[in-house]
């Protein structure tokens, strides 16, 4: 049997299904949440002027994660060095990591680090929602979903914290709406696949 979960963007250190501990307000990967819902960014990776990655794809409630590797940066919404007034907010030794919730409407929220703003800086996207359905038709399962930014990943686990998850591959690369999942491989007897469909950056 193959079973359907909450789908969500973002990849390596991004989120998905919100499971909050009780009375928690944290946003924690893989401790208050059940699989990756917080997307990463790094400021001042191996000592350069740059976010790594620069350009991040999330859905609307997804949270951005920048976060301080070296140098002296912020990360500041807006850009030619202007601010927008959404946030502004130091990357430092001392302030290691900054994390905002983008809840709104989709659109694109550009960023810049203040002290280095002519070259350093960054985007995020907020895609609209994807929404996927899985058929199942033992032994094989086919994905299909619209929405997002128009290229995916897609994760498979049979556990719905996506512990050791595989990645599978759309045709045609990272594009498309569709998938078969035909790799013949069955959950074992009282268990389920879940599946996992996110915006690729």
């Amino acid at each position: 049997m193959h079973t359907l979960s909450k789908t969500a963007s973002i990849a390596i250190g991004l989120g998905m299904t919100l499971v909050a501990a009780p009375g928690a307000l944290a946003v924690e990967p893989g401790i208050d949440i059940a699989v990756p819902r917080v997307a990463i960014t790094n400021a001042g990776t191996g000592g350069t002027l740059t976010f790594s990655p620069a350009s991040i794809r999330i859905e609307p409630g997804d949270h951005v994660r920048w976060r301080w590797v070296a140098g002296l940066h912020n990360t500041t919404s807006g850009s030619s060095c202007a601010s927008s007034g959404l946030w502004n907010n130091p990357l430092t030794s001392s302030s290691t990591s900054f994390t905002r919730q983008f809840s709104g409407a989709p659109g694109s929220f550009p960023y810049y680090c203040a002290p280095h703003c002519t070259v350093m800086t960054g985007t995020v996207l907020v895609t609209t929602p994807i929404q996927m359905t899985v058929t199942d038709l033992a032994p094989m399962a086919v994905l299909s979903w619209n929405g997002g930014g128009g290229l995916y990943r897609i994760f498979r686990a049979d556990n719905p914290l996506f512990n050791a998850a595989t990645v599978l591959t759309p045709p045609g690369g990272a594009a498309g709406g569709s998938f078969n999942d035909t790799t013949g491989e069955l959950p074992a007897e009282g268990t389920a696949f879940f599946y996992l469909v996110m915006n690729q950056f």
